[in-house]
């Protein structure tokens, strides 16, 4: 019975966009503890032993809680046996943004360089690393985004990001600079590869895996010295997206109006759903969060906003 809930619980939900990855996973978990116990229902006190059963971190075990409760609140809705847990049921965690680490333009050139120098040599590789990297770097797309194009995605008018996250598509003009570059790159790319309809391919031939990315990735920032092992934050791949909503924001227009329009086409740009995901950019870097503080403290001396 609790199977077939999570089944028509996630069905509707993914109907609206969601795509409940990590959920899924919580809730067939907790479905498989709870029929171990004879549940039928969704019950508080075996929510509390689930959780507590796990050897999970405090904010994992906030995730999983709230996860659950949503589905207990969908369930309840249809029949009054299941329980709703109370969501501060195994104390509350406030979820935290991961710090980025903040990528200067050379490290970002010092990337893009060392991966169109790697093996094999002669083969597609080292073209389809440097350009998948240099168009993160230069367009913030997410990774899945960026391996998710495909060769009639890159239009005329830009790039066209397809069922992204929230089954949200949106399109990217380029910059004549990432242009030219892309385009070199699918020209070797037509002649080299073989039918697979992705920009970015392995080196079988077929689309490229996010995690080899990223372990490309991890290899040349070890390399380049731009990250030891035990540093903090460490450097991601994602962080490239992070590197163009910085420097989108510290070259921004100095008015308050500009600075207003700026937010709302990086916003749309980016594929925010919501802009305050945006404006994390301008707290989590220490040079834009100083020009608001500067701001601040001349509008409080009598200065314009």
């Amino acid at each position: 019975m609790l199977s077939a809930a999570v089944d028509a619980y996630l069905a509707d939900r993914r109907t609206v966009g969601f795509q409940l990855r990590d959920a899924e996973e919580i809730l067939r978990d907790f479905v498989s503890f709870a029929s171990r116990k004879g549940d039928t229902h969704v019950c508080t006190r075996t929510v509390v032993e689930w959780i507590r059963s796990s050897n999970k971190s405090p904010l994992r075990n906030c995730v999983r809680l709230r996860t659950v409760v949503r589905f207990a609140r969908y369930v309840h809705a249809e029949d009054e046996h299941h329980q709703v847990p109370p969501e501060d049921a195994c104390g509350y965690h406030r979820p935290q943004r991961r710090p980025p680490f903040l990528f200067a333009s050379t490290d970002v050139a010092a990337i893009v360089r060392a991966a169109r120098a790697l093996g094999p040599q002669l083969s597609l590789q080292p073209h389809v690393y440097s350009t998948l990297f240099g168009l993160i770097a230069a367009t913030g797309l997410r990774i899945s985004e960026a391996l998710n194009l495909r060769i009639e995605d890159v239009t005329a008018e830009g790039l066209v990001v397809r069922n992204a996250k929230f089954a949200k598509s949106r399109l990217l003009p380029l910059h004549p600079t990432t242009r030219e570059r892309l385009e070199d790159y699918l020209e070797r790319r037509r002649t080299e590869a073989g039918a697979c309809p992705f920009v970015f391919i392995s080196i079988r031939g077929c689309k490229l895996h996010g995690n080899t990315a990223r372990g490309v990735f991890r290899r040349l920032i070890l390399s380049l010295g731009i990250a030891r092992p035990e540093d903090k934050p460490r450097p991601r791949l994602h962080d490239l997206r992070f590197y163009f909503a910085n420097q989108t924001l510290t070259n921004a227009p100095g008015d308050h109006q500009g600075i207003s329009r700026h937010m709302v086409a990086l916003t749309t740009y980016l594929g925010h759903s919501d802009a305050r995901n945006s404006y994390w950019y301008l707290e989590a870097t220490p040079a834009l969060l100083s020009k608001i503080a500067q701001n601040c403290e001349d509008f409080a001396n009598g200065g314009n906003p």
